[in-house]
């Protein structure tokens, strides 16, 4: 190899090869002790057909996972849920008709024995899953005791939103949603019941803008979730799990966060004038520009 060969080459090749380097995607970190994250390719078998109970929050939700993509949850008697799901670049991707705003949101899936860890893209820890075979509904989700009904009938689910009709021949079941009101007052009032029951338990949501004031959230789990410019005057947020959740701009003013987890949320512009931040974990929290912060008792 002659000197000009050496000097003009080898930099060229090294600078393709760092080229190649940046243009991968980066790997997303592992969580400690998490165990082994399971790739979509693995996820698509070992969920299809198979039945899921998804523990987050102290709540429970049993999902059957269809091998079309579909999936039917159930929380309560009275509580019950149908969606889609799938995979996305080796995440778990869950989209529910009502439940978390009918949001399309990606988990991160670690398995730790016969636990799956689900994590948001914030890297934060949302709930987990264990797995049982089979489905009750069949593998497209079709009831088969709700086939042999008879036709021309129509009744009501457990959930007081969504009828099921039955059409002469006896055929599939179609869910439809049912509207009770059509005054913009009215709307606007179950709109802000619906926000104040999903914002329980919403980890990783899309609550931007939304009127939250004086709600009841207390405990409520809404770690990674946006909440930027929306108002929270006056909410009980006591023990909340806020971590990573954005609230740039938000209107906290008067709210109880006494003992909430804000680990690494954003704060910018925020109004917490009057807020209780007794205990409050404010550690690695973004708080320019935060209006009436008061950090005398807060955790720092």
């Amino acid at each position: 190899m002659n000197t000009q060969f050496r000097y003009y080459f080898l930099p060229l090749a090294m600078l393709l090869f760092l080229a190649a380097g940046c243009g991968t995607k980066e790997a997303r970190k592992i969580p400690t002790g998490e165990g082994t994250m399971i790739t979509g390719a693995e996820l698509t078998p070992l969920l299809s057909d198979n039945t899921i109970s998804i523990y987050e929050y102290g709540e429970t939700a049993v999902i059957e996972m269809y091998g079309n993509g579909k999936m039917y949850a159930v929380k309560t008697k009275n509580e019950k849920n149908e969606g889609a799901w799938s995979t996305d670049n080796d995440r778990l991707c869950l989209q529910f008709r009502r439940w978390g705003f009918g949001d399309k949101i990606c988990y991160d899936v670690f398995r730790k024995g016969e636990q799956y860890n689900l994590y948001t893209d914030s890297g934060l820890k949302s709930s987990y899953f264990t797995i049982a075979k089979g489905v009750k509904r069949g593998p497209t989700g079709k009831s088969a005791a709700g086939a042999r009904k008879q036709p021309g009938k129509t009744t009501a689910t457990a959930s007081p939103d969504v009828m099921v009709e039955q059409a002469a021949p006896v055929s599939t079941p179609s869910i439809q949603e049912t509207y009770q009101t059509s005054s913009p007052q009215a709307a606007s009032r179950d709109l802000g019941m619906i926000y104040r029951g999903m914002s329980q338990n919403c980890p990783g949501c899309n609550l931007q803008g939304v009127d939250l004031g004086e709600a009841s959230l207390m405990r409520a789990n809404l770690a990674g979730a946006n909440l930027s410019n929306a108002k929270l005057t006056r909410a009980n947020l006591k023990w909340a799990n806020l971590k990573g959740a954005n609230l740039t701009g938000a209107d906290l003013s008067g709210a109880n966060l006494a003992g909430a987890d804000l680990a690494g949320a954003n704060l910018e512009r925020a109004n917490l004038t009057g807020a209780n931040l007794e205990q409050t974990n404010l550690r690695g929290a973004t708080i320019d520009g935060a209006i009436g912060l008061d950090l005398e008792k807060a955790i720092r």
